[in-house]
């Protein structure tokens, strides 16, 4: 069995396919929300853990990690990326073995593409820079980090203010989140700007979720220290 695991919600046009071109370190878990049976067979051929399920992202995760206690925890690292992430398997297999060597808690590849916050494109010649935030596309989390923010991921719909949220929760530790800037991946599609699925905005519903669970949480990107490549 091997020490690490990806889990992804997919659709339709999920990248998943190029995460496992070559050896990966890996297991790979789809929670599948489309409707297409040939589609989620063809899936069952590239790994056999699928799962058909639908609502949103962070929801389907939760619902899967409890339950699914005992397969999860055989796991060291956890990686919960987005399906429309463009990465190889080499990248993929190197992020692990960065958050495994530095010991991390919670972390993600820097980002080219459609980006939404500037702290996470790469900068040359840094291996990992150590932050206060990582965002929801794709964080990576040791196990011991996933079962306890676990119970966060249906606190609201959207997600918007997870990434401000767990930091906080873990007491924004100097050393422990990190955007490993060796590891680059590709956010493929636009950022989203239809969210009449959601019962109220995301932007509202953040503001609803952190004022509630983090009163005092002042939300301000902050870079603490980088280690660079040698």
């Amino acid at each position: 069995m091997k020490k690490y695991l990806v889990i992804s919600t997919v659709g339709d046009e999920s990248l998943h396919s190029e995460w496992i071109q070559d050896n990966p370190i890996f297991d790979l878990v789809l929670i599948y929300y489309g409707s297409n049976e040939n589609i989620a067979k063809m899936y069952s051929k590239q790994t056999p853990h699928v799962y058909m399920a639908k609502g949103e992202k962070y929801h389907l995760l939760k619902s899967f990690i409890l339950s699914s206690l005992e397969f999860i925890s055989q796991y060291s690292y956890i990686w919960l990326p987005d399906n429309d992430v463009s990465i190889s398997t080499e990248k993929i297999n190197r992020l692990f073995q960065i958050a495994d060597t530095y010991n991390l808690s919670i972390c993600q590849p820097s980002m080219e593409g459609y980006v939404s916050h500037a702290i996470t494109i790469p900068l040359s010649n840094t291996l990992l820079r150590y932050t206060n935030f990582v965002e929801i596309l794709a964080p990576l989390m040791d196990l011991k980090t996933l079962l306890y923010l676990k119970d966060t991921f249906d606190e609201n719909y959207s997600g918007w203010g997870y990434d401000s949220l767990w930091p906080y929760m873990l007491n924004y530790p100097k050393d422990k989140i990190a955007i490993i800037d060796s590891v680059v991946m590709t956010h493929t599609k636009p950022i989203g700007n239809d969210y009449s699925r959601f019962p109220i905005p995301p932007n509202l519903e953040s503001e609803e979720m952190l004022s509630r669970l983090a009163p005092d949480l002042i939300p301000e990107q902050k870079e603490y220290n980088k280690i660079n490549l040698k």
